[in-house]
């Protein structure tokens, strides 16, 4: 009996256009080994995921998109640029490093997310092309998944929260010199290669008063 051909499942893409969307989950993937125009460099990154709060599946749940990013706080970084526009405010100097901002602030928070959808090798890719601030007046409801946070930093990392994640985010943040430190085993090869200059480092989980309404966080 042979095993039938991989047609890569039915996945429909959620729908283009803005929405209403909720973050859920914020999931720490480490130091990663990047190529970029024949160059290879290691870059921390972590990945968000949001759930689109009117748009519905066919089973009825949310539509939900992910996004990875660099772990940077440089003011020309995507990370950067999406959380201002999230804010609707931009960040000072003193707002990152220890005592600053706490990015878990995010989870639970609702915004307006535009996707746009790109093909490729005959599929329909979802990214996001940007996030802005609820218009005044609008809340976001409640999450309906689960909120879910992995930090892999020394006393913060929960083994639970990694088994609960999918086998292909496991063996992303598995490549993590990271993820070998916290939770033992081999270190990769790219083990000593420095970390990126802007690499924002523990903040200690402190939360600015000055991240309140009507600022979302």
């Amino acid at each position: 009996m042979y095993m039938p051909p991989n047609n890569g499942g039915d996945f429909t893409p959620p729908p283009a256009g803005t929405h209403l969307a909720v973050c859920y989950r914020l999931i720490d993937l480490g130091t990663q080994l990047q190529e970029y125009q024949g160059q290879t460099k290691t870059q921390r990154k972590i990945m968000l995921s949001w759930e689109l709060s009117e748009e519905r599946m066919d089973d009825g749940k949310p539509f939900m998109v992910s996004q990875r990013y660099t772990y940077s706080s440089h003011e020309k970084s995507t990370l950067r640029q999406h959380l201002e526009a999230w804010r609707g405010a931009r960040f000072k100097d003193s707002d990152f490093g220890v005592g600053g901002f706490d990015i878990r602030n995010i989870l639970g928070k609702g915004c307006l997310l535009s996707i746009i959808h790109t093909e490729k090798d005959g599929k329909t890719y979802a990214n996001i092309s940007s996030l802005s601030k609820l218009p005044k007046g609008m809340t976001a409801p409640s999450p309906e998944n689960e909120i879910v946070y992995l930090s892999l930093e020394p006393g913060e990392f929960k083994r639970e929260v990694f088994e609960a994640l999918s086998e292909g985010v496991k063996n992303i943040i598995r490549k993590s010199p990271e993820f070998a430190l916290v939770a033992g085993g081999a270190r990769p090869a790219y083990d000593d290669a420095p970390l990126p200059d802007n690499y924002p480092g523990d903040n200690g989980g402190h939360h600015d008063a000055s991240f309140d309404d009507p600022i979302p966080f």
